[in-house]
């Protein structure tokens, strides 16, 4: 995955900046490529080849060689599942043998995996909305439908949930209650939630559920649902992990005005008021027609829902041209049946034009940007000399002697520094 295409790209970053870049980007592919080499980045081990090979076998529902007559289906269902536990943790490790790991099985299920047929819901809003009981309620609807009798070609048999957590950014643990909230639907056979702690990072997901999500669809999850934690106006990376991107509003969130800020609301594809059930049924409803007059000003990319670039419109003439703003209870079920419909829609439409397409490889493009700045900032705070100079630097900050700018800038510097002397006793070996 993305991940596993990191490292060929930056072993060839000088070449290629010799060619068409400056000094000082020469430079940044050098540092990195020692401080990386430092760290020991080579061939796995004869056992760790083993587990990622075992892992990835698995992951796909593969019978092992081993399994006798009386292997069961159930068996290898169970053997998937501890797979893909096992692999999540894998990739959200940060010790550097389990990234090494890591890498080595997404290359692997890439050139085996063969599984087109997927989609990622992202559902998110503020703290207390239903997030996780709407998850529920839709997970258990999908998995309740008779498949036989469904004439939509996309109607899965399972369904993947991974539930992001806030992390404490005092001790830098996290609860993982979200599982505790779908009680009927984690003990579904067909049904896979996941919690996963947020690591401090900021925008609602954690740090790798790009590629936990990844590794859902190599098991065969059809549907991959990513709840996020509680979010505010401007943390919209879910965006750039899912397909449809579902805001849940709760009743009496907001105005006409509200909804028409910037930030979460303009990149949402769906919105969609939860509780509406009981005395909050009526203020539910306000609140849905508020934020339909706030919508009608935002403005979608082509190709979103069913319209591509040529303004050919999809045979399917209930495409909205505005992000549609649906009533839900997750207690009493209303509005999931109509919820599922518009998802099927937005699938269907957006398969058609290639959107959905499209969409995944711009986010393939944004997590690999993300990923190698992490190994770049991870590669300068382990080399010693920037170390060094970053506490020297540091105690100017603490004098009041220098803006954390100007001192960002003159750590880089040291950088550029220690890199050119890198350089140097390279061509002198």
């Amino acid at each position: 995955m993305v991940r596993s295409v990191l490292l060929q790209l930056v072993r060839c970053s000088a070449q290629q900046h010799s060619l068409n870049c400056n000094h000082h980007q020469r430079r940044i592919g050098s540092i990195f490529i020692t401080t990386s080499c430092n760290r020991g980045i080579s061939s796995l081990s004869e056992e760790d080849d083993k587990t990622v090979d075992r892992l990835a076998h698995d992951i796909l529902g593969k019978p092992r060689s081993d399994d006798g007559d009386g292997y069961k289906t159930s068996s290898q269902t169970m053997r998937q599942r501890i797979a893909l536990s096992k692999s999540i943790t894998l990739v959200e490790s940060k010790a550097w043998k389990h990234r090494k790991m890591a890498d080595s099985l997404l290359d692997r299920l890439m050139k085996d995996s063969s599984n087109t047929n997927t989609f990622r819901l992202g559902i998110c809003g503020p703290p207390g909305v239903g997030k996780s009981s709407i998850v529920e309620a839709l997970g258990l609807y999908i998995l309740g439908l008779d498949k036989n009798e469904q004439e939509d070609a996309f109607c899965p048999e399972k369904v993947a949930v991974l539930a992001i957590d806030p992390s404490s950014h005092v001790t830098g643990g996290s609860i993982l209650g979200d599982k505790t909230r779908m009680s009927q639907l984690s003990y579904h056979s067909n049904a896979y939630v996941r919690p996963s702690p947020s690591s401090g990072v900021l925008g609602g997901l954690g740090a790798y559920t790009y590629d936990a999500a990844s590794l859902c669809e190599f098991a065969n999850y059809e549907l991959t649902i990513i709840e996020t934690v509680g979010v505010g106006q401007s943390e919209v990376e879910l965006a750039e992990c899912c397909d449809l991107f579902l805001l849940l509003l709760a009743p009496g969130g907001g105005d006409e005005l509200q909804g028409s800020k910037k930030g979460i609301v303009e990149v949402a594809d769906v919105l969609v008021v939860n509780k509406a059930d009981g005395e909050l049924h009526d203020v539910a409803r306000k609140t849905a027609n508020e934020y339909k007059k706030a919508v009608g000003l935002l403005r979608k990319p082509a190709g979103w829902w069913g319209t591509n670039k040529n303004d050919h419109v999809c045979s399917d003439d209930r495409s909205p041209a505005t992000p549609p703003v649906l009533l839900c209870s997750a207690r009493t079920g209303l509005g999931i049946p109509e919820l599922w419909d518009l998802i099927k829609t937005y699938r269907q439409n957006g398969k058609i034009t290639g959107y959905i397409d499209e969409k995944r490889r711009n986010q393939r493009r944004y997590w690999l940007t993300k990923y190698l700045r992490e190994h770049v900032l991870e590669a300068a705070k382990n080399d010693a000399r920037t170390r060094k100079r970053k506490e020297e630097i540091e105690l100017d900050l603490d004098n009041g002697s220098v803006a954390p700018r100007l001192a960002a800038s003159e750590l880089w510097s040291s950088i550029i520094t220690a890199s050119s002397e890198n350089n140097a006793n390279t061509k002198t070996e």
